[in-house]
């Protein structure tokens, strides 16, 4: 348990002597921690002396969970470094983004903005661009292999040798549950060094019985992100952006994973173009059509030898108990036939019971095989669904409970939380049931606090939850899970971006419990973290044809799609949103959902179907009387024009929507409009030349940020009457201005605003003939702007080498 005295609170040890002591509790040493947190030995020893300034908070976060400790450890580590290094380190979106015109308001609403996720980010001692270490954790006790492992060492060794002339490919075939992620993982892990640039891994779900097979242009959007480039940067069409993934890799020396492909069809927008890298790829097809084409080498995975299991079950149960049954011991690999998943399963149910001989095992294994065997067809996969059901029959009833309802959930992961939720439970029965059935080798938990299935036992699960969970508890338990993740996702919308006009969600059904979020850098981790499953959730509302989520959960992400530059997934979760609201007949969810799909449009630069769509939910928000709704959509279509450059037909937006504003004055909505407002048509307005008129906007936008206590408002106006000042040449009160403006936005992390004003305050330092001090400034950006892996930060390092040596 993570307690007070494992903090890092000011006062206790030096953050990296904490480190170095958590690590050697753990029993480990930093080439382990290194592997299992992604973070380099060279950055982990560098934080264990005191010898980084200014960590990366996702690096270090990595190397908490890694370290098996809570996500509250993390936060106070970061906080810990923060306060033991030199100037602010918080990590900042570009000034140059779109998100610099908004200056502190998403488009959607009158609220602060914040930047995007802390993905995985490149360890401190590493240089731009960014290095992924995406490998999950290896298979414990992998054991032979040698003529696989000796054909992947021979792809190697064509690569080294330089006389590839294309990049080189391994493809494992083989059944279901043979061995084939295991194979490819654990010989990955022992040769990443090789690989400087870094390694990547997908998960394509080519046999994935609760999804479609993963599309391309997903996967690619995940690759590019990891390499460095900023969502907002990334183009629509897959063939566009498997052109960019290729380009970004070319010359460069990467393993890829590509695990559980489906075709060829499926990896080849995947393939980098260039000699140089690896990719692996595991399917239960044979991609033969990869070796006529790409020279792949085909590699064929069977079940294991005798020798092979007899080494796989002593690693696991030990060499006394092995010896003592050796009969027993063949039994086993025969009745499993010695497909290393069936193992896995049987030797979890050995290992709990260490007093139960291993001939009671194996009488009742082939006691449940009986009728089962009669159907399998000679099929070894047939075994697993045995072995399934042999430890299936000896979990407890909260965990075999547990089991079938994981079936219902949509992937890749869950957490004990929203177990709890579906469930129906509380969370330290979610925890325990979660742990029995991890120990059973049932669930995988390759991520601390994540726990996954194998697909071949989801099959099973799902199998077994349409036999024994009736109609009824199986819609309840889906609304239960959609509830978890809409009234979640909803507390950290607000926790982030208050200020905003948001939905109203009736409460939560019972059984459902919510997680909340202590603070702002809590609520963004929540929204990092779940990100792939809520997009996993809103498909599985659709499915469901249950609408009314449907709708909810794209107005509820839209502005964490807004600060993290997500625009595809928010333009297509969108159209999701406009269609169920439209069957729903909710017409303020329509409304929204139009509004929403405009406001992504813009981003992506789609500026005539953009406006289209926001005029369309303006005049039906005008028909159900939102006037603030309506006002917000004009800001936002004033927004589109101003990305364009046409200040001046911005500006008539802005001033629309300040006329609604000052209509009602008493409504507190309507003044935060009337702040942004303001604030929106001082920018347009220094555009125009009109300064002074800018200046006046501005003062009046502070005044009435601070009389609302909108301290988001009033930061971001800051910022912009720096700008207007240093556009009237007053370098003095511009970097007064923007220091006043950074001071409020790090006191409430608002990190898209002290971006831009770092930005703007460098501009400034270097047209007062001050270049040291827009160095610092553009070197502070620049630490930001990597942990952001936001495309601006090439600009930065421009900027930089502009100003010449020190």
């Amino acid at each position: 348990m993570y307690t007070a005295e494992a903090s890092v609170a000011p006062g206790a040890l030096e953050p990296g002597a904490w480190l170095k002591r958590q690590r050697k509790a753990a029993g480990l040493t930093q080439e382990d921690l290194a592997e299992r947190s992604g973070v380099s030995v060279r950055a982990i020893a560098d934080l264990e002396r005191g010898r980084t300034r200014k960590p990366y908070p996702s690096s270090l976060r990595a190397i908490v969970r890694a370290l098996g400790l809570p996500d509250a450890a993390g936060t106070d580590l970061v906080a810990r470094f923060r306060l033991s290094g030199p100037g602010p380190a918080t990590p900042l979106a570009p000034p140059s983004a779109p998100a610099e015109h908004v200056r502190g308001h998403p488009p959607e609403h009158a609220g602060p903005a914040q930047a995007g996720p802390a993905h995985p980010v490149p360890d401190e001692a590493e240089q731009a661009p960014a290095i992924p270490r995406q490998l999950p954790t290896a298979v414990a006790h992998f054991v032979g292999r040698a003529r696989e492992i000796g054909e992947l060492d021979g792809a190697l060794a064509q690569l080294d040798s330089g006389q590839a002339g294309a990049v080189v490919i391994a493809a494992i075939g083989g059944t279901a549950g043979v061995g084939k992620t295991a194979l490819a993982l654990n010989w990955a892990h022992g040769v990443a060094q090789r690989f400087p640039d870094g390694q990547l891994y997908a998960n394509l779900h080519g046999f994935d019985t609760s999804s479609a097979p993963a599309d391309p242009a997903d996967i690619l959007r995940g690759f590019l992100d990891a390499l460095g480039v900023h969502p907002s940067a990334l183009p629509a069409g897959r063939d566009a952006l498997a052109a960019l993934f290729r380009s970004r890799i070319a010359d460069q020396r990467m393993l890829l994973v590509l695990d559980n492909a489906s075709d060829v069809a499926q990896v080849r927008p995947l393939l980098p173009a260039s000699p140089g890298s690896l990719v692996v790829i595991t399917s239960r097809r044979e991609l033969t059509a990869l070796a006529a084409s790409e020279g792949a080498r085909l590699l064929s995975l069977d079940v294991l030898t005798e020798p092979e299991a007899d080494e796989l079950l002593t690693a696991r149960l030990g060499p006394g108990r092995i010896a003592a049954e050796p009969q027993a011991v063949r039994d086993l690999a025969r009745l499993c036939a010695r497909l290393p998943l069936a193992l896995s399963v049987v030797v979890a149910r050995a290992a709990a019971a260490p007093r139960l001989p291993l001939s009671a095992l194996t009488c009742e294994l082939a006691e449940a095989a009986g009728p089962l065997d009669a159907l399998d067809a000679g099929d070894p996969t047939a075994n697993v669904r045995t072995v399934i059901s042999l430890s299936d029959r000896h979990l407890s009833d909260r965990a075999a409970r547990m089991f079938r309802l994981l079936s219902l959930h949509p992937g890749p992961d869950i957490t004990a939380p929203a177990a709890a939720s579906l469930a129906a439970v509380g969370l330290a029965p979610a925890r325990a049931a979660l742990r029995e059935l991890a120990s059973a080798s049932l669930i995988s938990e390759d991520v601390p606090g994540r726990y996954a299935f194998h697909d071949l036992l989801r099959s099973y699960a799902v199998e077994q939850a349409q036999g024994s969970v009736p109609d009824g508890e199986r819609r309840r338990a889906i609304v239960r899970i959609l509830a978890h993740y809409l009234h979640s996702a909803h507390a950290a919308r607000v926790l982030l971006y208050p200020g905003h006009d948001t939905i109203r969600l009736d409460p939560p059904p019972p059984g459902v419990r919510p997680e909340s979020h202590p603070a702002q850098p809590a609520a963004l981790e929540w929204l990092d973290g779940e990100y792939a499953v809520l997009l996993k959730v809103i498909e599985l509302s659709v499915l469901e044809k249950i609408d009314d989520y449907a709708w909810r959960f794209p107005v509820v992400l839209w502005t964490y799609y807004y600060v993290c530059g997500h625009w595809h997934d928010a333009a297509a979760t969108q159209h999701v949103a406009v269609e169920a609201a439209g069957r729903r007949g909710e017409r303020n969810g329509f409304a929204r959902a139009m509004r929403g799909l405009g406001g992504a449009l813009a981003q992506l630069g789609e500026y005539a179907e953009a406006r289209e769509w926001l005029q369309r939910a303006g005049a039906m928000l005008s028909e159900i009387g939102d006037a603030v709704g309506l006002a917000r959509t004009k800001l936002i279509i004033g927004q589109s024009y101003e990305y364009q450059g046409r200040y001046a037909d911005s500006l008539r937006w802005m001033d629309e929507a300040l006329g609604l504003a000052l209509a009602v004055p008493g409504d507190a909505d309507m003044q935060l409009v009337r702040a942004a407002a303001l604030n929106n048509s001082a920018w347009c307005r220094v555009h125009l030349g009109e300064l002074e008129l800018a200046r006046d906007r501005c003062r009046e936008a502070i005044d009435l940020c601070r009389c609302l206590g909108y301290v988001p408002g009033e930061a971001g106006t800051w910022d912009t009457l720096g700008y207007v000042n240093q556009s009237l040449g007053d370098y003095p009160e511009a970097v007064r201005c923007f220091t006043r403006a950074l001071d409020l936005g790090t006191a409430m992390g608002n990190r898209l605003l002290i971006a831009n004003t770092l930005g703007h305050l460098a501009e400034t330092h270097q047209a007062a003939g001050n270049a040291a001090l827009a160095r610092d400034a553009w070197l502070r950006a620049l630490d930001m702007y990597t942990d952001l892996h936001h495309r601006d930060a090439d600009k930065v390092r421009a900027k930089i080498r502009e100003l010449g040596p020190r």
